[in-house]
């Protein structure tokens, strides 16, 4: 019993000492703790806080508020701040009466480890041989690490370390070193840690080399992509690895396996549970700051290159992926979720070859090979290609000339260029023969101006479009044939036979067109620029026009439908199509047939805005007779009307001469226009059997047939001049009566042979004063 009461004595005084040990100010041993830190440490210590024994860790001494200085040589910032240090004896140093530093306990710890100009770390000589027998066990808890070059501070640190470095037991042995710690970056929250590991091992001195295993713990991809970029990345899943390393401190050799699990988006990957695994090797060069590694999988054809370098001080990284036959989906999701960007909703299928590479100044590069490929975009076929070359440089994507088959087995050949900094787009596309109906099937390419209006046809020459990040455009150069295209205000569509199309931009320059809208033939140009007064521009060429034909064509301009109300109150309205109607040309007709009548080489200037059309420098001929005037039609009524004023000059009437100068009105369509008929004006003849007549004229509609009526008549024969008028009379005779004051003159007959009435000739007859 007695040995119990010793034992439970000595446990209670122990209990004792330990709790009050902490409170025991141990200041007389403050400058020989100092001293000794000195010693073992090699750097001069600064104590800024009290100094306390502590027995429960162990016996020994303890310090708050304590900086170690750094070499002079290294550098200026102190190689660490530590809240707490705790210094444990040296066991055999006790035996001899002596203290000496076994351990020290870091807690709360900022180290900076700095690396000289001259290439040396700081932390080498704590190591140092000479040093060797007489070094601590250095144990750091909940500590930061800071790396140093210089006066420049590295942006990555790290966090929540714990680190335990032993001595060796004897001159050849190796450090044991092992440890965890989070990687963190300078320029994120403080309180972010971007990646756990864990390490354990061996460090030799002479020759220096490392026997270590490391751990990355589950991490975020995310983590990852923050430690090396500084910015999150769309990668989703986390990754794993255990690696081995050994070798010397310059030439490390890495063998071990790293495993992707849970990746979104990679369809092709192993689902959620099943990870991907790599096989890792490689080779870290510590003291030049150089790390090379290549993964390998026996799940997917692929290989990945790692290389970075001044890791630590400016960081520089890249990394390479071949494929070989990998399906390109996953390639493009991984593309994209790397931070490249492409034209949205692309949809790409297919299998690739080749390699591409990143690297952070640099961006993507490399060169990729696609077999069987198809590129889809939304409401759009697929189209396919056989074989494509992709180069890409520098964030530029270059897609060598290739052949493209469409859904409606037509072929292109399609070059692209694409640059994923800023999103400009360059596409060309050529062909010698494709439908048109394979071009608007793209919804990308259905809007190419002009062409997105054809209903049918093909073209062939090239296309190409321009794509900045604020608008687009076309540009192109190609021939059309066999096209069809709905032109609102015509009754059928416009045949084109074939045409010459210039593209640019919003421009468009259609020459040596021939085409053809219902039963009338022509050839032209037209042009159509947005920023002018008049942005349609036609040049019309027909050789032969029936003007019944003519109006048939032009009916819904002419006679626009119209609601009940706006009928009964006059009224019409203008449609969308008419009040964009603005055009500028000009009309050439070989011949034009009226009714009865033909004109030969019609020629006028055309204007047309909103619902006012003009013919301008109107010419004409019939027979050798020219005819010159202005047309005007006005379309904003209920029905067109039309004004021509214009001049006759020498028609063959009546065996000589006729010109004519007046005004001709109507309004309607078809039968309407000669009910609806009026002109007035002037005429003279000359060289007729008779004599040379001139006067006024009216010319009206009245009861199904034209009534004409001539005013201020003057005949001038070879011995007299006659005055008078003439009218046409309800059996349809034209009948004149003149007189010379003596003598009396009548003739009657159709305009077109008119005749003197002789029965009618004779003397004046006498008046009575």
């Amino acid at each position: 019993m007695r040995i119990f009461k010793f034992i439970a004595a000595a446990v209670g005084l122990i209990l004792v000492a330990g709790l009050v040990a902490p409170y025991v100010s141990a200041a007389a041993y403050g400058n020989r703790l100092r001293a000794s830190l000195e010693r073992a440490l090699g750097r001069r210590v600064e104590i800024q806080g009290p100094v306390r024994f502590s027995l429960f860790k162990g016996p020994g001494i303890s310090a708050e508020n304590v900086v170690i200085h750094e070499d002079p040589a290294l550098g200026f910032e102190p190689i660490a701040y530590v809240d707490k240090i705790e210094v444990g004896p040296a066991f055999w140093s006790l035996i001899r009466g002596q203290f000496g530093i076994g351990s020290i306990r870091l807690e709360d710890a900022t180290i900076n480890l700095t690396k000289s100009p001259a290439g040396s770390w700081n932390f080498a000589s704590f190591v140092n041989r000479s040093v060797m027998s007489t070094a601590p066990a250095i144990h750091v808890r909940h500590g930061r690490i800071n790396f140093n070059f210089g006066v420049t501070q590295s942006v990555f640190y790290l966090m929540e370390t714990d680190l335990d470095i032993s001595p060796p037991a004897s001159l050849t042995g190796g450090w044991k070193v092992s440890g965890e710690a989070l990687a963190a970056r300078t320029d994120r929250p403080a309180q972010e840690g971007l990646g756990s590991f864990t390490l354990n091992g061996r460090w030799w001195v002479a020759p220096e080399r490392v026997d270590l295993d490391v751990r990355l713990e589950r991490t975020q991809l995310g983590e990852l992509a923050v430690l090396m970029s500084g910015q999150a990345g769309g990668v989703h899943g986390t990754i794993t690895s255990r690696l081995h390393l050994a070798g010397p401190i310059n030439g490390i050799g890495i063998l071990g396996r790293l495993t992707v699990e849970d990746v979104h988006r990679w369809d092709l990957l192993p689902s959620k549970g099943q990870g991907w695994p790599l096989d890792l090797r490689g080779r870290l060069d510590l003291t030049g700051q150089q790390l090379e590694l290549q993964a390998t999988s026996a799940v997917v054809p692929i290989t990945t290159r790692f290389r970075a370098s001044d890791y630590l001080s400016n960081p520089r990284w890249a990394v390479t992926m071949t494929w070989n036959r990998f399906p390109i989906g996953p390639v493009v999701q991984l593309a994209t979720d790397m931070g490249a960007s492409f034209p949205p909703k692309l949809g790409l299928t297919g299998t690739i070859d080749g390699a591409i590479g990143y690297s952070g100044p640099g961006g993507f590069e490399g060169q990729l090979v696609l077999h069987d490929s198809a590129v889809t975009i939304p409401d759009s076929p697929p189209v396919r290609f056989d074989e494509v070359h992709v180069m890409v440089d520098h964030g530029k994507i270059w897609l060598a000339p290739a052949l493209v088959h469409t859904a409606e087995h037509d072929e292109a050949r399609l070059e692209a260029t694409y640059s994923m900094d800023d999103g400009t787009l360059d596409l060309s596309i050529g062909t010698g023969g494709m439908n048109l109906e394979s071009l608007r099937a793209q919804a990308a390419l259905a809007a190419v101006p002009w062409l997105e209006h054809m209903n049918s046809g093909q073209w062939s020459g090239e296309l190409r479009y321009h794509v900045r990040p604020e608008n687009g455009g076309w540009t192109g150069d190609l021939r059309l044939m066999d096209a069809q295209v709905a032109v609102p205000g015509l009754a059928d569509p416009l045949q084109i036979e074939s045409a010459h199309v210039a593209i640019d931009g919003s421009r468009v320059n259609v020459d040596r067109l021939s085409a053809q809208v219902g039963k009338i033939a022509f050839t032209g140009e037209y042009r159509y620029d947005p920023d002018v007064a008049r942005p349609h521009r036609l040049r019309v060429q027909a050789p032969h026009v029936n003007a019944t034909d003519l109006e048939t064509e032009l009916m819904p301009t002419l006679r626009r439908s119209t609601s009940l109300i706006a009928r009964a109150f006059g009224r019409s309205t203008v449609p969308a199509w008419l009040r964009e109607r603005k055009l500028d040309g000009s009309v050439q007709i070989g011949e034009l047939d009226i009714a009865d009548t033909r004109l030969e080489n019609v020629r006028a200037r055309l204007t047309w805005d909103v619902a006012s059309v003009g013919l301008t420098a109107l010419e004409a001929k019939i027979g050798r007779a020219a005819i010159t005037g202005t047309l005007a039609v006005e379309l904003a009524g209920l029905r067109p009307t039309y004004l021509l004023s214009g001049k006759v000059k020498a028609l063959d009437w009546q065996s000589g001469k006729l010109d004519a100068e007046g005004t001709l009105e109507t309004a309607g369509t078809g039968e309407q226009l000669l009910a609806n008929l009026k002109s007035d004006g002037t005429f003279s003849s000359s060289g007729m059997d008779f004599g040379a007549l001139a006067g006024d004229y009216s010319l009206a509609w009245a009861q199904n047939a034209p009534r004409l009526r001539l005013n201020d008549l003057s005949l001038r024969t070879e011995d007299a001049t006659y005055i008078g008028s003439g009218a046409t009379q309800n059996d349809g005779r034209l009948l004149i009566s003149l007189t010379s004051g003596s003598r009396e003159m009548r003739m009657s007959g159709t305009v077109a042979a008119l005749k003197v009435d002789e029965a009618g000739a004779g003397p004046a007859p006498r008046t009575t004063p």
